[in-house]
């Protein structure tokens, strides 16, 4: 997630997260072992379960437009990543008199 000041272009905030599927690699070789997959249950997302994220930051005083922008990316080998979901709002707030 960016949010970014749209006069100026600056970045305002920057947020990642990252969510894996457990499971068979790609040469259908488990990636984890038992106790691993015990370990790591809990950061995971399941398989067909959908996930919900709020993101909680302030904005610069004197930010008048902003543009917030979120990628989905699915990572299906360790490196290449394919975009899957793009969403782009502009949020305007009125000036203070």
């Amino acid at each position: 997630m960016i949010a970014k000041d749209m006069d100026s272009g600056k970045v305002l905030h920057q947020e990642k997260r990252n969510y894996f599927e457990i499971g068979l690699d790609l040469d259908g070789f488990m990636r984890y072992g038992a106790w691993q997959i015990k370990e790591i249950i809990d950061l995971t997302l399941q398989p067909l379960k959908t996930q919900h994220e709020r993101f909680f930051f302030t904005l610069d005083k004197g930010v008048n437009k902003a543009e917030i922008e979120v990628n989905v990316y699915y990572y299906i080998s360790g490196k290449k990543g394919d975009l899957i979901h793009q969403a782009k709002k502009v949020i305007v707030f009125p000036e203070l008199e």
